[in-house]
């Protein structure tokens, strides 16, 4: 074969064993100065740094410890922590994995009854998020009073961006956005934003649109009026819980099936990823075309 399918083999064939003068069953191995460095240089440099593909290599290393409750016990609650604290776009899949098909399942029963419900609870609240899923779907307002769904919302790419006015981040983050905005409008991007100021019960108990008023008056101030502007001020919706809003602002670039390609990441970022997605889709169809 050609010099890069031997190159291949050969990483095939180190993948598969990398392990064999290991024998990661034993109870002994946990203690040894050289287990956690092999493992990581596995699980980070041999595997291909996909959520699946590295989930699935962490399944497999686990099921081999098995055997060694200690060491699966150290490995599962390592792994657990690397990722839910990791800042890779993305790899929030690996966590979500290890806490379903691990913590859910019973097979950390050492953990606190408390912390394993938030650990399941924050796996299931992040599952219908990932990348690759479709989008939750969402009924806002926007300011003439008219509703609509994020799914009825049509664009080739829709970025989908919560913000706050009182929020330091996102007055920071508006004039990029309105670069990016004006240099991917005509490629078939649409900006569908959410404001989440919400309503409030003023002293006589009654609601008051004070809060949700600032959307607007920054939405005048600041010239963003170019793209779709929603709210929720009554929150019937539920976005901030379906979409797991703590801070803000929050951005997902979603396909024309609403379908999450990427998320999480700041304003600055958007004009490189967006590049990106619209390469791969370019050079797709350059593909299917040939085909």
């Amino acid at each position: 074969g050609t010099e890069e399918e031997v190159h291949l083999k050969r990483w095939r064939w180190s993948l598969q064993h990398y392990f064999d003068n290991l024998d990661l069953s034993d109870p002994r191995m946990l203690r040894t100065p050289f287990l956690f460095q092999r493992v990581q240089q596995y699980v980070e440099k041999m595997v291909v740094q996909h959520p699946d593909t590295i989930s699935q290599a962490l399944d497999r290393i686990l099921e081999a410890m098995r055997p060694a409750p200690e060491t699966f016990k150290f490995y599962l609650i390592h792994f657990l922590n690397e990722y839910a604290k990791s800042k890779v776009v993305g790899f929030d899949a690996v966590y979500v994995h290890l806490a379903l098909n691990y913590y859910a399942k019973g097979d950390a029963p050492w953990t606190d009854p408390d912390q394993l419900e938030k650990i399941i609870d924050n796996a299931k609240k992040l599952e219908p998020l990932l990348i690759g899923k479709i989008a939750p779907d969402i009924e806002m307002t926007t300011r003439d009073g008219r509703r609509i769904r994020l799914h009825e919302f049509q664009s080739p790419y829709t970025v989908l961006f919560f913000w706050d006015p009182d929020c330091g981040h996102c007055k920071k983050s508006m004039p990029k956005m309105l670069e990016f905005y004006e240099q991917f409008k005509d490629r078939g991007v649409e900006v569908f934003a959410v404001c989440t100021k919400l309503v409030k019960r003023t002293e006589d108990g009654k609601w008051s649109m004070e809060e949700v008023q600032k959307c607007w008056d920054f939405i005048d101030e600041k010239k963003t009026g170019v793209w779709l502007n929603t709210v929720d001020p009554y929150h019937r919706s539920r976005y901030k819980s379906i979409y797991d809003i703590r801070s803000t602002p929050q951005i997902y670039v979603l396909d024309k099936d609403k379908k999450i390609l990427s998320k999480r990441i700041g304003a600055e970022q958007l004009p490189e990823v967006m590049e990106l997605i619209l390469k791969a889709a370019e050079e797709e169809q350059g593909t299917n075309g040939k085909s």
